[in-house]
């Protein structure tokens, strides 16, 4: 599979995608299921995802995921709560925007966007 070109710095796009695949392995099902992607969007940006098989996020929850020092203390993990508020300053750096998808008990799609090449 091809998957779209994107512009990015790349040491800052390793960052994201090794945290958003640290997450699914973290927070993902037992045993966890990740699925990885990537599509041209409509207005030309070019968006990555990571889909997990965990527990899903509340809608209040997923207001807060992106915000320093958050830990939702679904699973107990190590960590300090600022992996994706980390993701999300590289990305609007980056030109693009963080997204994220999910229901209670039917997981995740955690994503970002960059622009074309």
């Amino acid at each position: 599979v091809k998957w779209p070109l994107a512009a990015g710095y790349a040491p800052w796009v390793e960052e994201v995608w090794t945290n958003y695949l640290s997450n699914a392995l973290k927070y993902g099902g037992k045993p966890p299921s990740i699925e990885l992607g990537a599509d041209e969007q409509p207005d030309g940006m070019v968006r990555f995802w990571v889909r997990d098989n965990g527990n899903g996020l509340t809608p209040e929850e997923q207001t807060r995921v992106f915000t320093p020092f958050t830990r939702l203390n679904q699973v107990k993990v190590e960590g300090h709560g600022l992996g994706l508020s980390v993701v999300q300053r590289i990305v609007d750096k980056l030109g693009g925007q963080v997204g994220l998808e999910s229901s209670v008990g039917q997981g995740s799609i955690f994503s970002f966007t960059l622009p074309p090449c």
